[in-house]
C-alpha cells in the first residue's frame, strides 16, 4: 500500500469524486491536506480529507494548531485489512510534522463502528455538541 498526497496529480480519481473548480481548491490550499492510500495498481483503498486550524476559538486560551480529519473513508470491500489504522497513523505523523498539538475529528451519534475504530486509534472524547430541532 501507497499513501500519496493529491492523488489527482497521479490518476483523475479526486477529481471525478468532486467534480467542481470549487471542489478543486482544496487541493491548492496547503492546510487542506488530502491523503490517499492506493495498493500497487493505483486502485485506491481509503482517504483522509484533512483541515489544519488555529485553535482555540477563544482569545483566554494559549492558540495551537490542530488537525482535523474531515473525512476518512475506507474502501468497504477492503475493511479490516489495517487501511483505515495506516491512513490515520500517517495523518498523525503528517500532523506532527505541521507542528499540531492534536488531531480531531468528529464521529455522527449512533456511528458506533466508526467510534470504535477511533477509540482503538488511541483517540479519548473531547467535547459534546447537542441539537434541538426547530420544526
Amino acid at each position: 500500500m501507497f499513501l500519496l498526497e493529491f492523488l489527482f496529480c497521479r490518476t483523475g480519481f479526486v477529481i471525478a469524486c468532486i467534480g467542481s473548480a470549487v471542489g478543486m481548491e482544496i487541493f491548492n490550499d496547503a492546510n487542506r491536506p488530502v491523503y490517499v492510500a492506493v495498493d500497487e495498481n493505483d486502485s485506491v483503498m481509503g482517504y483522509a480529507f484533512c483541515i489544519k486550524k488555529k485553535q482555540p476559538f477563544s482569545t483566554n486560551m494559549v492558540p495551537f494548531d490542530s488537525l482535523f480529519i474531515d473525512d476518512l473513508c475506507v474502501d468497504q470491500n477492503i475493511r479490516g485489512k489495517h487501511v483505515g489504522q495506516k491512513i490515520f497513523e500517517h495523518v498523525k505523523e503528517e500532523a506532527k510534522k505541521m507542528g499540531c498539538y492534536e488531531v480531531t475529528l468528529n464521529v455522527w451519534e449512533g456511528n458506533d463502528t466508526a467510534r470504535r475504530f477511533y477509540e482503538k486509534m488511541g483517540m479519548v472524547p473531547k467535547e459534546t455538541q447537542m441539537e434541538f430541532i426547530l420544526k
